[in-house]
């Protein structure tokens, strides 16, 4: 039996607000990331700290990991937010969030809020997210921030409310990240392959992404049970599937109606488009037939960001027909979630495609990978290095 002996290694930077001090009190980190957390998150503990000054958004780096492996590569960088501390034992804790907690924490003070796409020209998805993070002070790499193009709201025009500020407006008072999360909710190409969300990955880079939870053919990295594996589970649940997908968007323009001699507005019928899938194994016998002839369990979603009801209907923006047809690959399936820790120093990192192998999970078929969703990175007090896993699969 081969054995690895791993040298591990912890490097953490605060800055005093003129340079780079390394904090030597530091003894254990925790990283963390994923798609169900847009911002990064780190907990540093020190042996009651008072070497480098800290204050409330003193900027941090942590460098971490093993030898062999990626030794000590940045893993997080970001700000400090909270500070905790404890008399006894003597133990200095330090919370710290990543670069998009900016997004979180700043608000728009514009009076009445801030119009992102101009009225019947419009704006791409992703030079709105863009702004945002410009005015939230997020630093960003423009190439790292994608998008479906389009030009949205151009279309939308709500004269059945014509006081509203409408959907493309950072209203006064709401956190940026707010804001593109309702816009990552509906960026969906046409051509499929996701929608796109805002996250921040190792190193305090913010990237946007489509995102499907579908894993890759080929899996970047592999681990196995009783060698590169300390633990392992895996739960199946059909919870909250769903083989009818509604999506409701904005008013539709060509339906309105003004009536003579009044100021009331009639409008027809809002953009919604429904798609569904015969094909649905994990639903129990002797449910009623839907509108499709077959059992139908439904799933709904609305946002008045999407301005047309079919790829194939007029207008360069977001259709109900791209969002349901995602919709539908994503919940039209039951879940496996899987959950392992390694002692291996890879740099993996969400929307990764890794593969297990565990007789013991029945997880022996090699073409049988998961999608990462979440990731937690740790060097405790004794020096131990582990990454932790959580993977998802649609079967």
């Amino acid at each position: 039996m081969t054995t690895t002996v791993r040298a591990t290694a912890l490097e953490v930077l605060i800055h005093d607000g003129a340079d780079w001090q390394y904090d030597a009190s530091a003894y254990a980190v925790t990283c963390s990331f994923g798609f169900d957390q847009h911002q990064a998150e780190a907990t540093v503990r020190r042996t009651g700290g008072g070497a480098v000054a800290v204050n409330y958004w003193s900027r941090v780096q942590i460098s971490m990991g093993a030898t062999p492996g990626a030794g000590a590569a940045l893993r997080f960088a970001g700000y400090v937010v909270p500070i905790d501390n404890q008399a006894y034992p003597v133990d200095n804790v330090l919370q710290c969030k990543g670069v998009l907690y900016r997004a979180a924490w700043v608000r728009n003070l514009a009076s009445g809020g801030t119009r992102m796409a101009p009225a019947t020209v419009g704006a791409p998805d992703e030079d709105q997210v863009m702004a945002i993070l410009d005015a939230c002070g997020v630093p960003y790499t423009a190439s790292h921030i994608g998008g479906t193009g389009k030009a949205l709201g151009s279309v939308f025009i709500d004269t059945a409310t014509p006081l509203d500020n409408g959907p493309f407006v950072w209203e006064e008072g709401q956190a940026g990240l707010d804001y593109i999360e309702r816009l990552d909710q509906i960026s969906v190409p046409d051509a499929g392959g996701g929608a796109y969300r805002t996250v921040e990955s190792l190193g305090g880079d913010v990237f946007r992404i489509p995102v499907s939870t579908l894993p890759a053919a080929v899996a970047e990295f592999s681990f196995t049970e009783g060698v590169d594996v300390l633990e392992a589970r895996i739960t199946r649940d059909p919870a909250g599937a769903a083989n009818r997908v509604t999506v409701t968007g904005a008013p539709s323009p060509e339906n309105f109606e003004t009536v003579p001699n009044s100021l009331t507005v009639r409008f027809g019928a809002q953009c919604k488009f429904s798609v569904v899938s015969v094909f649905a194994p994990y639903l129990p016998a002797g449910l009623p037939a839907g509108p499709s002839g077959h059992p139908e369990v439904a799933y709904a979603f609305a946002s008045p960001m999407i301005e047309k009801s079919t790829i194939a209907q007029p207008g360069d923006v977001i259709s109900c027909q791209a969002v349901a047809d995602y919709l539908l690959g994503e919940y039209n399936t039951v879940v496996d979630t899987l959950e392992f820790s390694t002692p291996r120093d890879d740099l993996l990192g969400p929307g990764q495609t890794v593969h297990l192998d565990s007789p013991r999970l029945g997880l022996t078929d090699p073409e049988r990978h998961y999608w990462v969703q979440h990731l937690e990175v740790t060097l405790d007090e004794r020096g131990a290095f582990t990454q932790r896993l959580r993977c998802l699969r649609r079967s």
